[in-house]
């Protein structure tokens, strides 16, 4: 007969199980790789809100609890939509971080502003819930 794991256990489990998924993002061939990170980059050039709402989803959970709590461990000292970008890119465009950040590097100034005012925009309404405690 199991039993229900402890919350510990659970959170273990999953944070285990969004870092096997990175693991695998990462040993993917690397042509898989280099079209996921043009597909990622595509999508940072035209869609900035596409990527800030995949975002969102990831911070209500919808990757995974293992890849919310990843994401929810980032401090507010720390560079967030970085982070958050990177997160998405292996989460939703199967693009390892190395690669996404590559993909940032390529894009221009003003592609950059776009993309991070949607992404801090994002941030901001999830820190504003879970202030009030709503998430």
């Amino acid at each position: 007969m199991s039993r229900i794991p402890s919350q510990a256990e659970y959170e273990r489990n999953e944070l285990a199980a969004a870092q096997r998924h990175e693991r695998e993002v990462d040993a993917a061939p690397l042509a898989e790789r280099k079209e996921n990170q043009g597909n990622f980059l595509e999508a940072m050039r035209e869609r900035p809100e596409t990527v800030a709402e995949r975002i969102d989803w990831l911070l209500e959970g919808n990757y995974g609890y293992g890849a919310r709590l990843v994401a929810l461990q980032a401090t507010s000292r720390m560079n967030r939509p970085a982070l958050f970008a990177q997160l998405i890119a292996v989460y939703e465009w199967m693009c390892p971080r190395r690669m996404a950040v590559d993909a940032w590097k390529k894009l221009s100034a003003g592609e950059k502003a776009r993309l991070q005012a949607a992404v801090e925009s994002i941030i901001a309404d999830h820190d504003q819930m879970v202030a009030a405690g709503d998430r």
